[in-house]
């Protein structure tokens, strides 16, 4: 069993971000707290595989309300034996002693949301922390706890090999073993999306994007870190095994604002807003906004979308449990292993790196 727990609050919204997260609110955050334990005591308790607290930013919470969410998840939930517990943190918003507090009550995996090493690219981001900090969180959450990733990103006007490798030497300083990089994108609803509109920004030409790409993947693979999945690179061993049961089609339970859960074919989405997330639960419903019975055809299409993303590829025998005939398929893949973008591998269809440059492009020709 797997679960997800999303805390939306941050202390401040990102321009490029289009997550299910909320600036400020600190006199709502208890009464969040609150509803959250409340609607987790309702779920089963376990025991979990794997633990996710997203956001948001989870450690936006003060060091009071943040202990009391642990401690009351802990007082439900069982966790499996060597069961991985993660949680987001911010630079902006993490210390030491929130660090000691996560690993107290059972987090034993960090996810720090770093996206530059570079002062002037952080303010651009409109991150709240600079350079200094993101390196300080870094080295507190390794000295927390065992397994520590950091997020960076790509892509952005201006940005150039050199300054990818600068950011990369944030993973050699530290001993990271795991990294999530991702391309800046004009997410719908984003202040960098408007400004894009009204002709203030421009995504950068797609061959600077796949020169970057490039300098990214050779980078971390110098440092032992090799790409498991579309934007996540790691050492052996050292995958994020709750994002693995996502891409692999796993059921998961969730609790929270915005909260997605998937369970024996039915997907629930929560109320996004937390005032609302918040009314609903203490009123005893579910702040459940959206059910949906996922059809034949929406499992293989997330096995073929999700199963691309993967390095391990797409099982075909999963496809065929799902009712896709290797006859319909088959045709449409070996033009595209001929031309080297796929590969067939430990009897699995994977993307080669060429194919990755254009993964949307193979996913939608092979798909039904």
């Amino acid at each position: 069993m797997h679960l997800y727990l999303h805390i939306p609050y941050c202390a401040a919204k990102c321009p490029y971000c289009d997550f299910n997260s909320i600036a400020g609110r600190d006199g709502e955050h208890a009464a969040y707290v609150d509803a959250l334990l409340a609607e987790v005591r309702r779920l089963p308790t376990g025991p979990y595989a794997t633990v996710f607290i997203g956001g948001g930013t989870p450690t936006a919470l003060d060091h009071r309300e943040l202990a009391r969410c642990l401690a009351g998840i802990r007082d439900h939930i069982r966790l499996a034996p060597e069961a991985e517990w993660t949680c987001e943190a911010n630079p902006g918003s993490a210390d030491a002693e929130k660090f000691r507090i996560l690993a107290e009550h059972g987090v034993n995996r960090l996810s720090l949301g770093v996206q530059s090493t570079d002062d002037a690219t952080l303010r651009w981001l409109g991150r709240i922390h600079d350079g200094a900090a993101a390196e300080r969180a870094v080295a507190a959450a390794c000295a927390a706890v065992p397994r520590v990733s950091a997020d960076l990103m790509f892509g952005l006007p201006g940005q150039d090999a050199a300054a990818v490798a600068r950011d990369l030497d944030l993973y050699r300083r530290h001993g990271l073993r795991h990294a999530s990089v991702y391309h800046l994108a004009y997410e719908p609803g984003t202040e960098f999306h408007a400004r894009r509109s009204r002709g203030e920004l421009a995504e950068i030409p797609s061959e600077d994007s796949r020169r970057l790409w490039s300098a990214v993947a050779d980078g971390l693979a110098a440092l032992g870190l090799e790409p498991y999945e579309t934007s996540n690179f790691a050492a052996p061993g050292q995958e994020s095994q709750h994002n693995l049961a996502y891409w692999r089609g796993r059921d998961y339970q969730a609790a929270g604002a915005g909260a997605v859960s998937t369970v024996d074919g039915v997907r629930l989405t929560r109320e996004k807003h937390p005032a609302q997330y918040i009314a609903a639960i203490t009123a005893g419903g579910d702040a459940v906004w959206r059910r949906e019975a996922l059809t034949a055809q929406d499992h293989l299409a997330e096995a073929w979308m999700l199963g691309l993303r993967l390095a391990e590829g797409v099982d075909p025998a999963r496809l065929a449990d799902l009712g896709d005939d290797p006859a319909r398929w088959r045709p449409l893949a070996v033009p595209l292993i001929d031309l080297g973008l796929l590969v067939e591998r430990d009897g699995r269809l994977a993307l080669t790196p060429a194919g990755r440059l254009v993964q949307d492009e193979v996913t939608a020709r092979l798909m039904p």
